[in-house]
């Protein structure tokens, strides 16, 4: 079901994700523990199609999850951070728009979705 092939990111000089190999099958219950720095949170947001990976390849239900796969990857899975971020002076419209952007919905659609979802 998820699947990493020498997953690495990079952030300029810093490397955040050295070479994951990952393999978790449907069903299976996995936890993601480790210390901070360790990757954990830059392999959810490659997981969840939100940060694109410097190289190596990973899979949700065997679409990989770059750009050509990203809407049908974001359909069978769910993300929830451990922290929103909120932002105190954002209204919730444009909050709600700020991650519409995020997911990659543009122009008139995205302001429906939030239309909608308000």
């Amino acid at each position: 079901m998820i699947e990493t092939i020498n997953l690495t990111k990079r952030y300029g000089e810093l490397l955040a994700l050295d070479n994951l190999n990952l393999k978790v099958g449907q069903g299976d219950c996995f936890g993601f523990i480790g210390p901070n720095g360790a990757g954990k949170t830059t392999t959810i947001k490659i997981l969840a199609t939100l940060l694109k990976p410097t190289w190596g390849e990973a899979r949700i239900d065997g679409l990989s999850v770059g750009p050509v796969n990203a809407r049908a990857v974001r359909s069978i899975i769910g993300y929830v951070p451990d922290y929103f971020g909120s932002y105190q002076d954002m209204v919730v419209q444009e909050y709600l728009d700020f991650f519409a952007a995020a997911y990659q919905i543009h122009g008139p659609k995205r302001t429906g979705v939030v239309r909608d979802v308000l």
